[in-house]
């Protein structure tokens, strides 16, 4: 009888038992998983750039083009704690782009730069978060559940605004 294996290596029935190849699950992250990348679309009018967000997308990171025309939106999903998203620009972006709640009881904690070196305070929850016309090349957020109570549901982190000082990038509403 061959032993089984996982790669190059000999594993026993136990071992077997918990790996993730075998049907195993995960709670948590997969350290070293390659994260998926998804290129939005100009929707080339304002509205939806796209169907909301799923939780099979949870962990890609979502590129953003230069926009044409209007404010264009993706919508997150129902908040999940766990859930994360990450939002680019690959250009220019020209036009608002807002990522924004499911319903308007779900908010997003954020905070971003204020260009003096500071950031502005949580006074509330939004209802979005975005990229400004005159975000850059480079201007980036995430937005993760860190709760199923609609009022703290999502929080923006590892914010990035691409523009010199830190201004201008990022919209909160």
């Amino acid at each position: 009888k061959m032993a089984k294996r996982a790669g190059k290596y000999k594993i026993t029935k136990r071992e077997s038992a918990v790996s993730v190849i075998d049907g195993g699950t995960v709670d948590g992250i997969i350290v070293g998983s390659r994260r998926n990348v998804i290129a939005l679309t100009d929707a080339g009018a304002a509205g939806a750039i796209r169907t909301a967000l799923t939780e099979a997308e949870s962990g890609t990171i979502f590129t953003v083009p230069e926009l044409t025309t209007g404010t264009q939106t993706i919508a997150l999903p129902a908040p999940k704690v766990g859930l994360s998203y990450t939002f680019v620009t690959v250009d220019t972006a020209d036009q608002i782009f807002k990522v924004e709640t499911d319903v308007s009881a779900t908010k997003i904690l954020a905070v971003k730069p204020d260009g003096a070196g500071n950031n502005t305070a949580i006074s509330q929850g939004y209802d979005s978060i975005g990229f400004k016309a005159a975000a850059v090349l480079g201007s980036q957020f995430t937005c993760t559940c860190i709760s199923t109570t609609a009022a703290v549901a999502w929080i923006a982190h590892d914010v990035v605004d691409g523009l010199a000082a830190n201004v201008g990038s990022i919209d909160l509403a």
